[in-house]
């Protein structure tokens, strides 16, 4: 929908809306007239809550400012609590009971009075103690004695200044991003609304202050506790860790575990190297005694060198363990010692060869080879074998040493990890627990600055009642109804179904718009003119329909037709005639008989039977009568095509078939059929005359001319020289 139409419906309907926003006011008016004056006052505090969370520093400035907020939250849930409220009311009562006499300033006479009389002089006496707390604290005590008192009615009472509901106008409410918080009340009787703004900062300073201490105390208290609890805890933990690595001399688990892996895996490398040359050692030995023997040399094992041998072999091992063992951490006595046995092992060989060659007195082989060479390699290469030898056994010897101790650590790693985490979670705990202590001391000292509140801005006593509430609730209401009726119109004309305007009408009807027919009233001259517009386009579009047609022989018969009606055939035909006549068109209307008694026919105009159309081929000149010819132009009204019998056999004769419907109806389907079957047997063009328009929406079809444009519009020639044209 277009913002023009909204302003179209809005000024068509504007008496609606302002008859509906007129009627509401009035009535909210009237119903609340009987409203007391109200009173407002209100009192700000300052409470260092923001400040105070800022000197803590102990948090980031977001989580500052969250903390901020719950603690102004906490506050106001103290103020609007169910508890406070109850002994406020005790309080203001217990005030109430202790004047001598009436107060302006405490409250109005006519609460002092009724007061007076609910509450006996006996009663008043046995309640009212020293001060207004041992009053208020009778008060509390006499309202829970029984379920049935007059103070639990004075209480519970929604009439009196002294219940849940008389402080719900109770507002607290923080101003800004301050450390200031406005508290505000509002009552029908200004001596109270001070009076009570006053006893509730009391108890709201008094239980915000009882609540933070109380709080601070109790959060350090526990992380006291559980810091020393959790310190044990690790204490402990250590202390197994420590009995545990004393028990399997364990300094680093991970480390020694690691170690003995890597060299477990390289002393087996070097074994295996080890072995191949022993392997090889101890085949070039073979060769070599093999070689000797076939040169005839004597046993190369007599007693002399297998002692020589033993000797060297304890040597070789010796000096295989200096070097192994001590690798890398030699001193002077270490490298003296290895020198001595270095050299002795050389005497040995020398004498092992001297053993052997001793025995040989020949020098040379049968071939002329010398034997001297081939001892020497036999002497080497058993020297050889002897230090591989102690080589591997001491090697062996480290496998196993260092197998036993991966076997004595593997079992022992899950117990280790077991005990090392103890000890992780134990020290997490302390810590966590030790910053919670740190947390909440700092907290502590932040408390004792934010729970000093301090009045800054004492409630006042209020002059005069604020604006009467009436005035806002009525134009609020105005309002309400305006928009509420607006929406209505709106969604009444976005879910209207009708025809409406001629632009709606051609979309949902499918046959072009011939004219319109205004929906006028008698006493606007506005409508009355666009009406005369209308009629004289509706001739013009005749006229036009007139030249189209081919044939000149005979009058331009139109066909008025319509669904229901009811739809404006006659006004259409009338509207036509007149506008023709005065152009000077000769033109005939032919009503359907049933119009008898609401139509006067006259010169121009004549009645018809429709059933002479359904029986027989009638004609129009058939029906027409004698002065046919003598006219242009024939408008035959047709009877309501879903309602009466209608003259079929006249659809063939006619030369335009104008379809008349109300603008505030819908098209149907019968509708939308019935025409359908009226194209198949007519020939001649059905365009649409769409009657009761509003005019605004009659303006898509209309130019509103001046007046003085249309009576100055002259007649056309005689109908015979427009026939004959």
């Amino acid at each position: 929908m277009k913002l023009t139409e909204i302003f179209k419906l809005i000024s068509r309907n504007w008496f609606l809306l302002v008859a509906v926003t007129s009627v509401t006011m009035a009535s909210i008016y009237f119903f609340t007239r009987d409203q007391d004056d109200q009173y407002t006052s209100d009192t700000t505090i300052y409470t260092g809550i923001a400040t105070g969370y800022n000197l803590g520093n102990v948090t980031e400035s977001s989580a500052q400012y969250k903390a901020a907020n719950n603690a102004f939250a906490n506050l106001i849930s103290i103020i609007d609590s169910r508890d406070i409220r109850k002994e406020l009311g005790f309080k203001l009562l217990a005030s109430h009971l202790m004047l001598k006499s009436y107060d302006a300033t405490v409250l109005q006479e006519s609460t002092y009075n009724t007061l007076q009389e609910l509450v006996p002089a006996a009663l008043k006496a046995k309640l009212i103690g020293a001060t207004a707390e041992e009053t208020a604290a009778n008060l509390s005590a006499y309202y829970h004695a029984s379920k049935s008192n007059v103070i639990r009615d004075i209480i519970n009472s929604e009439d009196m200044i002294y219940s849940d509901k008389a402080f719900s106008t109770i507002v607290a409410k923080r101003i800004g991003e301050s450390d200031l918080l406005q508290i505000s009340f509002t009552s029908n009787d200004a001596g109270n609304t001070k009076n009570t703004l006053d006893l509730l900062t009391e108890l709201v300073i008094r239980d915000h202050r009882k609540l933070f201490t109380a709080q601070s105390e109790s959060v350090v208290d526990y992380f006291e506790k559980a810091t020393e609890a959790s310190f044990q805890k690790l204490k402990q933990a250590e202390e197994n860790l420590l009995s545990f690595q004393k028990t399997n001399n364990i300094i680093d688990f991970n480390s020694q575990v690691g170690s003995t892996a890597t060299e477990k895996n390289n002393l087996m490398g070097k074994y295996n190297d080890l072995e191949i040359d022993y392997a090889g050692a101890l085949s070039t030995l073979n060769s070599l005694e093999q070689n000797l023997k076939d040169r005839g040399v004597p046993n190369l094992y007599s007693q002399e060198v297998l002692q020589l041998k033993n000797k060297l072999s304890k040597i070789t091992t010796e000096i295989v363990q200096l070097e192994l063992l001590n690798k890398g951490n030699k001193n002077a006595a270490q490298e003296s010692r290895m020198n001595a046995l270095k050299q002795e092992a050389d005497e040995l060989s020398k004498k092992m060869l001297g053993s052997v060659d001793k025995h040989y007195t020949n020098t040379h082989t049968m071939q002329g080879l010398p034997t001297a060479a081939l001892l020497t390699d036999w002497v080497k290469t058993t020297f050889l074998i002897e230090e591989l030898k102690s080589k591997m056994s001491l090697i062996n010897k480290q496998q196993a040493m260092y197998a036993r101790e991966y076997e004595k650590l593997m079992p022992l790693g899950a117990e280790n990890k077991m005990i090392i985490r103890e000890v992780d979670m134990a020290e997490q705990e302390y810590l966590a627990q030790l910053d919670g202590l740190k947390q909440s001391k700092l907290n502590q000292q932040n408390f004792e600055i934010i729970s000093q509140l301090k009045v800054i801005d004492p409630p006042y006593l209020p002059g005069s009642p604020i604006t009467s509430l009436r005035v806002i609730i009525t134009v609020l209401g105005g309002i309400a109804a305006l928009l509420l009726t607006l929406g209505f119109i709106l969604a009444h004309a976005f879910l209207d179904q009708s025809l409406r305007k001629p632009s709606v009408a051609a979309k949902k009807m499918q046959y072009p718009i011939f004219g319109v027919l205004p929906e006028t009233d008698a006493t606007n001259a506005k409508q009355l003119l666009l009406a005369q517009n209308a009629e004289d386009q509706l001739a013009r579009q005749l006229i036009l329909k007139m030249r189209q047609k081919t044939s000149t022989a005979g009058p331009f018969v139109v066909g008025v037709l319509s669904s229901m009606s009811g739809e404006g055939k006659t006004a259409l035909c009338h509207t036509l005639a007149n506008s023709l006549s005065t152009m000077g068109i000769e033109t005939q209307i032919l009503y359907p008989e049933n119009h008898k008694g609401q139509t006067v026919a006259d010169a121009h105009s004549s009645f018809y039977a429709p059933l002479h159309g359904v029986l027989a081929d009638a004609s129009v000149a058939d029906l027409a009568g004698v002065g046919y010819l003598d006219n242009a132009v024939i408008l035959v009204e047709f009877p309501a095509l879903l309602e009466d019998t209608y003259p079929v056999s006249l659809l063939k004769h006619l030369d335009l078939v104008l379809l008349t419907v109300r603008s505030n109806r819908a098209w149907q389907q019968a509708d939308k059929i019935m025409f359908e079957n009226i194209q198949q047997v007519t020939n001649a063009p059905i365009e649409t005359v769409l009657s009761a328009v509003q005019s605004d929406d009659a303006k898509e079809m209309v130019v509103v001319r001046p007046k003085h444009v249309v009576q100055e519009q002259k007649a056309l020639q005689a109908p015979k020289a427009l026939t004959t044209a």
